[in-house]
């Protein structure tokens, strides 16, 4: 299998809503503007409005916001934060809500996120970047077990599938006593993540998964891990970043 990567291809309105304020608009910029060259506009807490890589491109525009918090209940709020966040796109930055891709990038955090139930709910309903028939907004919910930093030790590890932490910061401080960061991250790094996600796949669901409707596929992977974590309080390392990349074509499969 040979790995691809679509720089010039056009992507349209693509919006990420990731859950923390440094580690996750960090790699994203690295991947979009670093690697595929892409303009990508930021939107943080206590940050405010950003651009990067700045270019003419009307078929292309990504944009990166904060959650309202950490805990992931927050999307299905009906406290108008989205709404009101969704509208502030719209008017004072031109972004097409209702024709954009939307990511959900979170962090398997069972102390914040202790409802099994509402997970696997919101696993089954955000299957689709741009189109969920059976709910009243479009949107992808991407998770990585333990955490975002399970996407960066992929980058530069082998068979991170077997390696174990019961939280994201035991995690981090494993990158930071190895010197694993995101700010070597280039082409090669971004590849090698992609076969560990898939290597990872290969051994939950025999890689079967459908980016129209990723939501089975998203179950098998969330079972999986709660499974895992039952027997032995930990989470076995996997981040599912990598997806949003194939479903916008910007990463290609060739056999």
């Amino acid at each position: 299998m040979r790995i691809e990567l679509h720089k010039d291809k056009n992507i349209g309105k693509v919006l990420f809503i990731v859950e923390g304020s440094r580690t996750e608009p960090y790699i994203m910029t690295k991947l979009f503007t670093s690697i595929l060259d892409y303009q990508l506009e930021t939107k943080l807490r206590e940050k405010g409005y950003k651009q990067y890589n700045s270019k003419v491109n009307p078929d292309s525009k990504i944009f990166v916001i904060n959650a309202q918090q950490s805990n992931i209940r927050f999307i299905e709020k009906d406290d108008g934060y989205l709404n009101n966040l969704f509208k502030e796109l719209i008017e004072e930055y031109d972004f097409d809500i209702d024709n954009a891709a939307i990511f959900y990038i979170y962090d398997r955090d069972d102390r914040s996120n202790t409802d099994n139930a509402f997970l696997e709910n919101l696993l089954s309903k955000l299957g689709n970047s741009r189109d969920n028939p059976d709910y009243g907004r479009q949107g992808l919910l991407l998770l990585s077990y333990p955490s975002i930093e399970s996407f960066t030790l992929s980058c530069y590890h082998d068979n991170v599938i077997g390696m174990e932490f019961d939280t994201g910061q035991r995690l981090k401080t494993f990158l930071g006593e190895h010197n694993i960061n995101n700010q070597r991250l280039d082409e090669n790094a971004l590849k090698h993540a992609t076969v560990e996600m898939l290597t990872a796949l290969g051994l939950i669901n025999d890689c079967t998964y459908n980016l129209d409707d990723f939501s089975e596929c998203n179950l098998d992977v969330y079972h999986y891990e709660e499974s895992h974590r039952e027997k032995g309080g930990l989470y076995q390392c996997m981040s599912l970043l990598i997806i949003a990349l194939m479903d916008l074509g910007l990463i290609e499969l060739i056999p």
